[in-house]
């Protein structure tokens, strides 16, 4: 089955993470296959708008697939993949919407916050929850900067607690929050007004808003991905993921 789907109708493209059962979470397959579903959004020129959403309606996306990872050898070998699928995110020509209707966790965060707009269900909540597995959401930090103030990110990513719906609109990070029953008619008016501007002003545009807030996004991300090893080659953090994945609280904490 595959674990990404892409679709295009009416200039709208839509990328699906399918891993309703894992929660949607990241692991090398799905970073891969997005990567390449952007490509290929970024090369059709029917394509005017392209969402990004989570198949199913209880996860938008859990993040890292950490049992996966931790199977594999305990490191995360995919942490180049995510950075540079937020920059691709970033830097795509065409508006990125995020569609949620399920819950957003850890890395799920970094999707939503690369985008350039977002729209969600209000029931659903949003949570950095890495220091409870002894990480920390390194790749995420400067995208979630520009988005929220410093000290809302700053408690957001030290106590890893949730936010619903209606306090991430008031934080910056969700654009426009609907009622479940309402949100399908409600996102495609969305983005369908969207996808009727002219896709050459909105490029232009586009590029001046990264000009002058991503500049240095992908230096910043380069060095938060060796961060990110640092704190993952730590006796807390090596404790924290085994903690999670044998599902009991870890040893001193």
């Amino acid at each position: 089955m595959d674990e990404v789907f892409y679709s295009v109708d009416s200039g709208v493209g839509q990328i699906t993470i399918n891993r309703p059962g894992k929660s949607n979470a990241l692991n090398a397959a799905v970073l891969g296959e997005m990567r390449q579903a952007l490509r290929c959004a970024e090369a059709d020129s029917k394509v005017r708008v392209l969402t990004i959403t989570g198949a199913g309606d209880k996860v938008f996306c859990a993040g890292v697939d950490l049992k996966a990872e931790l199977a594999a050898g305990g490191e995360w070998r995919g942490r180049s993949d995510f950075r540079q699928l937020l920059l691709d995110i970033v830097r795509c020509s065409k508006p990125t919407v995020s569609l949620i209707r399920g819950h957003v966790m850890g890395g799920g965060m970094g999707i939503v916050l690369a985008s350039d707009l977002c729209l969600a269900c209000r029931d659903i909540h949003l949570s950095t929850p890495e220091i409870h597995v002894g990480m920390f959401p390194m790749i995420v930090l400067g995208l979630l900067y520009r988005n929220v103030g410093r000290k809302r990110a700053t408690e957001m990513m030290f106590l890893g607690a949730r936010i619903g719906a209606d306090q991430a609109q008031e934080f910056g990070i969700i654009n426009h929050v609907f009622s479940r029953d309402q949100f399908e008619a409600a996102s495609g008016e969305f983005v369908r007004e969207l996808a009727a501007k002219s896709s050459v002003i909105l490029n232009m545009g586009k590029k001046a808003i990264s000009r002058v807030l991503d500049e240095k996004l992908p230096q910043e991300e380069k060095f938060l991905e060796s961060a990110l090893a640092e704190v993952m080659a730590t006796e807390d953090s090596k404790e924290g993921m085994r903690a999670f994945i044998e599902k009991r609280w870890p040893i001193g904490n």
